[in-house]
């Protein structure tokens, strides 16, 4: 197993990526540097041959060894960027992005950690319900910056749909009331266009999370290259893709269906009873896409939390204090016993 991280070109430490600035920081001798500088420098290793290859490919596949202090390390199959446990330097397993499993684009992380530490104070504060020090820093269990990988879909749908719709009226005449109800059978259909489509192609991660955290701007994305890695850690995909396009499917044909149910306007009732899709794929590519990863472990259970590292949304679940939630309940009841008491006393109702 190959095993690359990039170091500093003056000292020889671990370097990080910093979005911000675009550059890469060695985190001992802060010496900075460029992309095209880092490219350069691998350039010139590369044509260095590797005498130990033969004897690394025999290790356990599930395991790398530290450059920089030497230790083995355990990952899981999936991993493909990870942090020494002893040093905590950064390691990328080159083989795990080659081949079919090299992303084809990459957009690199815009917000840091401080960012996801205050996107997670922000959304936790103010919040009457939830439980005092839920919010305290110290039940942060496990925080890290994770490329995840994602399969992205170009997709065209001729869609159509048929709908029954009725138009409702009232009117008084004279004692009595009358109701006309008048039925429709309506159709919409159209070309409709989807691009970049995403469905996430891990199955560690949940997907309902990872699709609260949409959209990333896909006009950020860059030409993959293991630099961007520097710093953060990375899986490669491990969900096929053929499941990941039946969901994309379903969901395309949902969002088209609703996006012409949303045309039929002027009716009192709107029931789609079919539609139709005649679906073509156009592309499909392979992506990491930059997420932070926040995990708290609040009274023995994990609340997680996942923020979009290219637009800093941040999702996640959040406990209600029973306590609260009866002091609420309480107050609720008191206040509305003390307005009914109130309105029977200003009428003149007596007891």
């Amino acid at each position: 197993m190959e095993i690359l991280d990039e170091k500093c070109l003056n000292c020889g430490g671990s370097v990080k990526y910093f979005p911000k600035k675009e550059i890469f920081i060695c985190e001992y001798c802060r010496s900075k540097f460029t992309l095209d500088e880092l490219k350069k420098n691998k350039e010139k290793l590369d044509k260095i041959p590797n005498l130990e290859e033969s004897f690394s490919e025999l290790k356990d596949l599930e395991g790398y060894h530290c450059k920089n202090c030497g230790a083995d390390i355990i990952v899981q199959k999936n991993t493909s960027s990870t942090r020494c446990v002893y040093c905590r330097s950064y390691s990328i397993i080159k083989n795990r992005l080659t081949g079919v499993y090299k992303p084809s684009g990459i957009i690199p992380f815009k917000y840091l950690k401080e960012d996801a530490i205050k996107a997670f104070k922000d959304i936790v504060k103010g919040r009457l319900l939830i439980p005092k020090d839920f919010s305290n820093l110290d039940n942060i269990s496990d925080m890290e910056g994770l490329y995840v990988p994602f399969f992205l879909y170009d997709i065209d749908n001729k869609t159509d749909i048929t709908a029954s719709c009725t138009r409702v009226r009232s009117w008084t005449s004279g004692d009595y009331n009358y109701t006309e109800t008048k039925y429709y059978e309506v159709k919409r259909g159209g070309d409709l266009s989807f691009l970049n489509v995403p469905n996430d192609a891990s199955v560690r991660f949940d997907d309902k999370i990872m699709n609260a955290i949409e959209p990333f701007d896909y006009s950020k994305m860059q030409e993959f290259d293991t630099s961007y890695l520097s710093g953060y850690l990375s899986e490669k995909y491990d969900v096929k893709m053929t499941d990941a396009y039946k969901n994309v499917l379903e969901r395309i044909k949902n969002d088209s269906k609703e996006y012409l149910r949303k045309d039929i306007k002027g009716y009192s009732t709107t029931i789609v009873k079919n539609s139709n899709n005649d679906v073509v794929l156009n592309n499909n590519k392979y992506v990491l896409l930059p997420v932070w990863v926040l995990n708290i472990n609040y009274k023995g259970k994990i609340y997680h939390f996942a923020m979009n590292g290219e637009s800093a949304k941040l999702v996640g679940e959040i406990p209600v204090s029973k306590f609260k939630l009866f002091l609420v309940i309480l107050i609720t009841f008191v206040a509305s016993f003390l307005i009914l008491l109130l309105f029977f006393k200003l009428s003149g109702y007596r007891w």
